[in-house]
């Protein structure tokens, strides 16, 4: 079984404290796109220059996304996934969730079972009318 982290879930987890990752940390694997990184550094820049962090909170922050990080195999974007991307989908989807959503159907075809965790709502509606199993409502 495979879980496929978005970027909400890792940034709510750093900046909120809340807990829901700690059930994707019971998978034997974590897995998301290396655009999850890109997105987590943007939203610290973002914070820190509305004033929302700190210095300190910054680099607190980054601790904590580097640590969260370290157990995440983050996956590159393949001319397939990107394909995959470009193509229809069933409901509407944005561009960057088009991306998630193609990576994570590209690692579930080859493994035993995976669950999506976000709490984008549409992203998560594209990802159960395209099979996938969501981990959060």
């Amino acid at each position: 079984m495979v879980a496929y982290l978005d970027s909400s879930v890792i940034l709510r987890h750093i900046l909120l404290g809340e807990e829901p990752i700690r059930h994707a940390l019971a998978f034997p694997r974590m897995v998301s796109s290396e655009l999850t990184e890109i997105e987590c550094r943007r939203v610290l820049h973002r914070y820190r220059l509305a004033a929302q962090l700190t210095d300190e909170g910054l680099t607190e922050a980054r601790e904590r996304l580097d640590a969260v990080l370290q157990g995440i195999d983050l996956l590159e974007l393949t001319r397939p996934i990107k394909q995959r991307a470009m193509e229809s989908f069933p409901v509407h989807v944005r561009t960057l969730d088009a991306l998630h959503i193609s990576t994570a159907l590209a690692v579930a075809e080859g493994s035993d079972g995976l669950s999506l965790f976000s709490h984008d709502r549409e992203m998560n509606l594209c990802a159960r009318s395209l099979g996938l199993a969501v981990a959060l409502a």
